[in-house]
């Protein structure tokens, strides 16, 4: 129990959920539940792994969930209260929802991180475009010691994600302010002149990663260039972590009016059963980086993909969450993002106390639902009381 006390002052004393929710708008009036009680409910779907209204709606049936509301009802709320509510919030309340955490972020230094062991502290963007129930969006995500998927945009079809994506480039000074990216990982969508002017007009760098030197000229002149001469750079070694070898070659050149690095990466996993021979083209208009940093940055290009858009879709179902009108999905997604960004802080700030961190595990391995299944035990504690 005291455990438990402890870490509900921790996180109250780090983070001001009420307060944030409570700048969300209730156009009901003389509602028997309040927003905020719906708000949170839906806010803890992932903590829960809920993979759809309906399954909330069970949720909130039981003795722990209602204790935590202290709802004297038979349910917290039902699954056509969420929906109906989902329906009416004001999407820019609900998005700043998502950026209120920015500056709470920034202040435990969660929002940056070094590429290789005492490398450069840096501020990562990675964008990409994805499709979840039935709808197109782009995403922002800040990769630092936790992944903070901070601007979505909707699109109509595949074919826009480009223009969509950059007028996030755009947007993202005036919206994060200090917090903006200053290195943008990309995949070849972007590899064009209009892309990289928009990242270096925001005093940024750019980082692509492609498959195929034919791509662009300028990779296949690297490509030549490595062939009958080498790479001005050339290093080989074995990664112990991913348990692989790897080559890089590297030159540089220019693209668009920027200086740029070119970089050959060759890796081979001799474990693997398929895939075990891997290669890339890698270009950026950070001449700063080492080529042990532009080999990371290009394995950190796939948190995006792998521990944003699949973790949300697998803790809350989002490719399966079919809603029609985009508004709902929307309002809901922006709430799932901030919540998974949010227990991942927490982790990370658990994680500094090794005492306290310790005791919480109580033995078992540290991944997301051990930790959090143990967190959930101290419901009867109010261990969630900062929310």
């Amino acid at each position: 129990m005291q455990k438990d006390k402890r870490i509900a002052r921790l996180l109250k004393k780090k983070f001001k959920i009420r307060s944030i929710l409570e700048r969300t708008t209730d156009i009901r009036k003389n509602p028997s539940i309040k927003l905020q009680t719906i708000l949170v409910s839906l806010f803890l779907m992932p903590f829960f792994s809920l993979t759809s209204l309906l399954s909330l709606d069970r949720e909130s049936r039981t003795k722990a969930f209602k204790g935590l509301f202290g709802c004297t009802r038979k349910m917290v709320a039902s699954d056509s209260t969420f929906r109906r509510v989902l329906g009416w919030l004001h999407q820019q309340q609900i998005a700043a929802l998502l950026l209120s955490f920015l500056m709470s972020f920034e202040k435990e230094e969660l929002l940056q991180r070094q590429l290789v062991a005492g490398g450069t502290y840096r501020r990562v963007g990675i964008l990409d475009g994805t499709h979840m129930g039935g709808h197109w969006l782009v995403a922002l995500c800040l990769s630092g010691k936790i992944n903070y998927p901070v601007l979505t945009r909707p699109y109509q079809k595949k074919g826009d994600e480009l223009a969509t994506s950059r007028k996030i480039i755009k947007d993202s000074r005036k919206i994060l302010g200090p917090t903006c990216p200053n290195l943008w990982l990309l995949d070849g969508l972007y590899f064009n002149k209009n892309t990289f002017k928009d990242v270096r007009d925001q005093n940024s760098h750019i980082l692509i990663k492609v498959e195929k030197a034919h791509f662009r000229e300028v990779l296949q002149d690297a490509e030549n260039l490595f062939q009958h001469f080498g790479g001005d750079l050339e290093k080989e070694e074995f990664d112990s972590k991913r348990l692989c070898s790897w080559k890089i070659e590297q030159t540089t050149d220019s693209f668009a009016g920027y200086p740029v690095q070119i970089v050959h990466l060759v890796e081979f996993y001799p474990k693997r059963k398929k895939n075990r021979h891997l290669e890339c083209w890698i270009i950026t208009t950070d001449l700063s980086l080492s080529v042990e940093e532009i080999r990371e940055a290009a394995h950190l290009r796939w948190q995006i993909e792998n521990n944003v858009f699949k973790r949300i879709s697998h803790l809350s179902a989002t490719k399966r969450f079919y809603f029609k009108d985009p508004r709902p999905f929307f309002n809901l997604l922006h709430i799932f993002f901030a919540a998974v960004a949010l227990f991942d802080a927490i982790i990370y700030i658990l994680r500094r106390d090794e005492e306290l961190f310790k005791s919480l595990l109580d033995g078992i391995k540290p991944t997301w639902r051990n930790i959090f299944s143990q967190l959930k035990e101290g419901f009867s504690y109010n261990i969630f009381g900062f929310i």
